[in-house]
């Protein structure tokens, strides 16, 4: 049985891969914020609450597992949001850095002897840190320096076999409680016709974890349906060739 920590378990993305794990017999250390996932019937599913923003909450975390060996680390809490420009509050700006960047960052490095050799870590970024944003600044902003921290971290761990790599989704799911309109928008422009569930981004992630991406270092697997393969003008023009 492989022991894993796993952020952001309570909903989505996150419990979908505790699930996973659990299922194919690991413990999973699993952290929530806002609500407890209500369904905790495993032995091996251990929950702690913790703010991600706090620098608290994260020292009491490493402190309980401090005698805890590790097997890998899933950094999949994140949160999403909107700062207008103009009135741009630099402590929202702020929390989305502390939580979807700094975070991860300071979980691996204060877990790192915790990690055994030969371990895995996934990082969740996005497809948003590839593009321009305009209401989600902050967000592509913390997601394209994950996935620079995660090449960094890959180089620095590789001398103990330890893997690093980052996940990119796109839309997937609720789209972290998007307006339903927004979603169905999604779902129309992309090329497969279809939101990703959180099931098949889980999946990447478990590959990654896995003896079966003992080569791959470094790296961010982007899922989207191929959103960031197209270009919706080049459809258009396509359209009226």
């Amino acid at each position: 049985m492989k022991t894993y920590l796993v952020t952001g378990v309570s909903r989505g993305l996150g419990k979908a891969i505790a699930e996973q794990l659990l299922s194919q017999g690991d413990k999973v250390i699993g952290t929530y914020n806002s609500s407890k996932p209500s369904e905790v019937t495993n032995e091996n599913f251990i929950l702690h609450k913790v703010d991600l923003a706090s620098d608290a909450d994260i020292n009491n975390l490493i402190s309980y597992l401090n005698d805890t060996k590790l097997d890998g680390i899933v950094n999949s809490a994140g949160v999403f949001l909107d700062i207008d420009f103009k009135t741009i509050e630099h402590d929202q700006f702020e929390k989305t850095f502390r939580v979807n960047t700094f975070a991860p960052l300071y979980l691996v490095n204060s877990l790192r002897d915790n990690l055994v050799d030969g371990s895995s870590i996934v990082n969740i970024a996005s497809n948003d840190a590839y593009v321009g944003s305009i209401a989600g600044i902050a967000y592509s902003a913390s997601k394209s320096a994950i996935i620079s921290i995660t090449k960094s971290l890959a180089n620095i761990l590789a001398p103990r076999k330890i893997r690093v790599n980052a996940v990119a989704p796109g839309w997937m799911g609720d789209g972290m409680q998007a307006p339903e309109e927004l979603l169905k928008l999604a779902k129309s422009l992309n090329p497969l016709k279809k939101i990703g569930s959180y099931e098949e981004i889980a999946n990447v992630v478990l590959f990654l974890l896995s003896d079966k991406a003992t080569y791959v270092n470094g790296e961010t697997i982007t899922a989207d349906g191929g959103d960031m393969a197209t270009s919706y003008i080049l459809q258009k023009e396509a359209e009226l060739l």
